[in-house]
């Protein structure tokens, strides 16, 4: 899932009303007479769990590749809410014991906090066959004030909340333990700083016309981001990706990514072994207007750590997002979406927000 902080605790409900009325006005919005459609492609949300973020994870992708000679620059932000533990507990400040007294080779996790993560993105195609991009994260993990929101509404639909009324609202907190030692152990939140960068390369594999085209990518993440502030793993890790697009009518259009990412060590310890993981995402988009766009996308991770029988962490991660994509200009476009959690394995955010704009130059 990515979030723009729109709003404070008081003023919540009143701005969730007015994102509401301007998606129906954009969605009612009468044609214009000249071409500016959305820059097409899934919403560029990768995972946001906090502990699988520190790690290399997909950027969702089209099958295309950019205009030769063109140059592509995104800023995207995601504002995510997560809950997530071993078991439901207590103020996870005072429950050391209980991480401590896990079976040997087995991990506990206790994640309460709200994340605020933006991206800049920049991509040029240099060649027929070669793009080249970097990502540069900026990342914020904090108390937020969202809690009593996401509790509220799993009431209001008979979900169940996990355990958080278990835990004062609002409050910073993330543990992971393994064989009675701490790897992450947090409970201040950091300001906002510089994650791991990432490198990549896209190459063509596939082209016929604008139905039907496949790529494929590396990228390398390096670890410059910071494992005290939940900014990065302190390992570097490599990812091969795969991107298709299918575009069988003018109106829809479908993409498939998966990607294969092999993480190092975090630390470059032992201590805490991680295996690669393994992610899919399918995404569906339709051209309502000539300037906006419907769009909804699924995606799922495979959990970073070995196979544990306490843990969430090797379970695989299922996320859907929806929203609409805003065509300002031929070469300007807004995207936002909603994310919500599919997998109730406490190993994903509740609810997030992602708010992107895409330019390309020229």
């Amino acid at each position: 899932m990515g979030y723009l902080v729109l709003f404070g605790r008081s003023t919540l409900k009143s701005n969730l009303i007015l994102i509401s009325i301007l998606a129906i006005s954009l969605f009612s919005a009468t044609p214009q007479v000249f071409s500016q459609e959305p820059l097409a492609g899934p919403f560029m949300l990768r995972d946001q769990f906090p502990i699988r973020a520190l790690f290399l994870g997909l950027r969702p992708e089209t099958g295309h590749l950019l205009p030769l000679k063109t140059s592509q620059w995104v800023v995207r932000s995601c504002y995510s809410n997560t809950y997530a533990s071993t078991r439901p507990l207590g103020d996870p400040i005072v429950a050391g014991d209980y991480y401590k007294s896990a079976p040997l080779n087995e991990y506990r996790l206790f994640a309460d906090t709200e994340t605020l993560r933006v991206a800049l993105d920049l991509d040029w195609r240099l060649t027929s066959m070669l793009q080249i991009g970097l990502t540069l994260p900026f990342i914020r993990h904090s108390g937020g004030f969202l809690d009593g929101f996401v509790e509220d509404f799993h009431k209001l639909f008979k979900l169940t909340n996990g355990g958080r009324e278990e835990t004062p609202r609002n409050n910073h907190g993330v543990f992971v333990v393994r064989n009675g030692k701490f790897w992450i152990e947090n409970t201040k939140a950091a300001s906002f700083s510089l994650g791991d960068i990432v490198l990549r390369i896209k190459l063509p594999l596939y082209h016929h016309k604008d139905i039907f085209n496949i790529s494929m990518s590396g990228a390398l993440k390096l670890p410059t981001g910071n494992i005290d502030k939940l900014t990065g793993s302190g390992g570097i890790d490599v990812q091969a990706a795969l991107f298709a697009s299918l575009s069988p009518y003018k109106r829809l259009a479908v993409h498939y990514n998966l990607s294969h990412s092999w993480l190092g060590n975090p630390l470059q310890t032992k201590a805490f072994p991680v295996r690669s993981i393994l992610t899919n995402l399918i995404a569906f988009e339709y051209l309502a207007t000539n300037r906006l766009k419907a769009q909804v996308q699924i995606n799922s991770n495979t959990g970073p750590f070995p196979d544990s029988r306490l843990g969430p962490l090797n379970r695989t991660a299922f996320e859907v997002s929806g929203g609409t994509k805003y065509g300002f200009s031929d070469n300007m476009t807004l995207e936002l979406a909603i994310i919500e959690n599919l997998s109730q394995y406490q190993n994903t955010p509740d609810i997030g927000i992602h708010v992107g704009i895409l330019w390309r130059y020229p």
